[in-house]
């Protein structure tokens, strides 16, 4: 009889012991992650995203694979350029996504439980092939910083997540936008314009020799500095919008304070951006580009990086010389007059037959020069001459003549320099100090 009733019992603790078994299994399964997603994300058509407290928005593809974000709301609609890059990093982090565990099989009436029927996030994401239906994910925070998760291709499961899943995954519209605000190709760039209401514009076109100037009058003709203009139109194509204004916003009938446009080789449309001046928040500018189709806001130190005056891009050099005909340099500093020319081994002071090095360096120096402001026709009375320089070729004919004077009114570290008979130009003082030290204006030994 014991052994009777101890067979029962145990009998009775097998049974006891798999009914739990299989209603835990049942409750709380392991489960392979691709389970949780199975579909590939190769042929998306359109991402719509549904956030707790935030405007809906969608994803949508072009025929061309590009991306655009699109935000209805109550009055009108939005539609801006996406980054495809971002969109598809959107995807490769869903399709990751690996559930903690799988919750036992629910009916829709359950949904509350886990907070599924009001999702932190919703995504209905739809394919180009009509064959695959539409995939329905929600996402809902629980207690215990767990985070669930249901999804239409397995209706009767609800998953467990990390926390960190509702972070990667709930982003906003704008984490999706193109900030770029113009898109080019930097070595394409044929013509660039400045446009200031009151200010200097401009107007520069690419020849074989270079950029030179087409606007403003004065300058037609005249080369533009080509290492400040290529640096110019590499800050453009880095220049990325700060905030975007999601709001409808009229500006068409106020003058812009700042517009810029770029052409692309022989295109008669250029690439344009305008800046316009916010009277509520003057450390901030309202921007509408070619590129973006949303307005944006760029503050007021940005903006300023982006002015330029003609002088800015102007190209600024005094002396244009072939460094290579230069046989013969005369200097004459005040009672001293010295003779140099090149000879087979260098160049030689002709009165001492003493060698001299560093010549060449300052005939580099020469062609370096650039004014510091724009010139004068006239000297002003306070100038002093100090130096006179003339270069002269093989045969002794002049190539330059080049006369500096000092001027206490000009700003420290500058002084004028005269090329030949044209205007005085304001030019960095340090060449002059260079040659006084070389060439003393007492007696010496010449």
């Amino acid at each position: 009889m014991k052994r009777i009733t101890f067979v029962l019992t145990l009998v009775v603790l097998v049974v006891f012991s798999a009914s739990g078994y299989w209603y835990t299994t049942l409750q709380k399964e392991n489960v392979d992650h691709t389970r949780w997603l199975p579909n590939s994300f190769d042929a998306v058509r359109s991402i719509h995203f549904q956030l707790a407290d935030t405007p809906r928005f969608t994803l949508a593809a072009s025929q061309q694979s590009e991306w655009e974000v699109q935000i209805s709301g109550d009055t009108s609609s939005i539609k801006a350029r996406a980054v495809s890059d971002k969109v598809d990093e959107f995807l490769r982090r869903l399709a990751s996504v690996e559930p903690l565990r799988s919750l036992g099989r629910f009916d829709s009436g359950r949904q509350r439980q886990f907070g599924i029927e009001k999702p932190d996030l919703k995504v209905i994401i739809n394919f180009r092939k009509s064959t695959i239906k539409p995939l329905t994910i929600k996402l809902a925070s629980g207690d215990h910083s767990v985070v669930y998760g249901w999804n239409s291709r397995n209706p009767e499961l609800v998953y467990e997540f990390n926390e960190k899943v509702l972070g990667n995954l709930a982003l906003t519209a704008e984490s999706f936008f193109d900030k770029r605000v113009l898109f080019f190709d930097e070595n394409a760039i044929s013509k660039v314009q400045l446009v200031q209401p009151f200010g200097s514009s401009w107007l520069v076109e690419k020849h074989k020799e270079g950029y030179f100037f087409s606007l403003p009058g004065y300058l037609k003709g005249k080369p533009a500095s080509d290492s400040a203009l290529k640096l110019y139109i590499h800050s453009l194509a880095l220049l990325q919008a700060r905030q975007f204004v999601l709001e409808s916003t009229d500006v068409d009938k106020r003058i812009p304070a700042l517009t810029l446009r770029l052409w692309r080789g022989t295109d008669s449309e250029p690439s344009t951006v305008a800046f316009y001046t916010v009277k509520e928040n003057p450390g901030q500018y309202l921007g509408q580009s070619s590129w973006l189709t949303v307005p944006f806001l760029l503050d007021a130190q940005s903006v300023g990086q982006l002015v330029k005056s003609a002088f800015d891009v102007q190209g600024r050099s005094v002396i244009k010389l072939d460094l290579g005909t230069v046989a013969r340099l005369v200097v004459i500093h005040g009672e001293n007059n010295y003779a140099i020319e090149r000879s087979t081994s260098g160049w030689r002071l002709l009165d001492s037959k003493k060698d001299l090095q560093g010549i060449d360096m300052f005939l580099w120096r020469f062609t370096e020069l650039q004014f510091e402001a724009l010139p004068i026709n006239n000297l002003p009375d306070s100038a002093v001459r100090l130096m006179y320089c003339k270069l002269a070729d093989k045969n002794g004919d002049t190539l330059t003549e080049l006369t500096f004077y000092a001027d206490p009114k000009l700003p420290q570290g500058q002084c004028w320099m005269k090329n030949g008979g044209g205007m005085f130009y304001p030019v960095s003082s340090r060449l002059l100090k260079d040659l006084q030290g070389m060439f003393p204006s007492g007696s010496s030994e010449n």
